[in-house]
């Protein structure tokens, strides 16, 4: 599922999650835009009980505009920079918005 980002209909500027008003001009309307692409910029490993069950949250740019991002990694990442793919999976009822590798081959 692709993942969406919030834009205001009047400066542009992009925000995630929504807001009732644009935090840079104020203005009141925003459309959804698809956003697929974003640069890797820091990632934190959550352990789990196994080496398996690690996970891996990061900070991401959305490309190419923004905004930046808190997403969960598909996979362990390679380096700060690596492009990612971003998607949205549904968990207990909520979009959230997640990243894999996808994009990097074209670096």
């Amino acid at each position: 599922m692709s993942f969406t980002v919030s834009e205001c209909a009047r400066c542009g500027h992009r925000v995630y999650p929504a807001r009732l008003w644009c935090p840079a001009c104020g203005h009141d309307q925003a459309r959804a835009v698809v956003v697929d692409e974003a640069e890797l910029l820091a990632w934190t490993r959550v352990p789990g009980s196994t080496a398996e069950d690690d996970r891996f949250i990061a900070t991401v740019q959305a490309l190419p505009q923004g905004p930046a991002l808190v997403v969960r990694l598909t996979a362990a990442p390679g380096r700060v920079g690596q492009r990612l793919r971003l998607t949205t999976r549904v968990e207990q009822g909520v979009g959230l918005p997640w990243a894999d590798f996808g994009f990097d081959s074209f670096i």
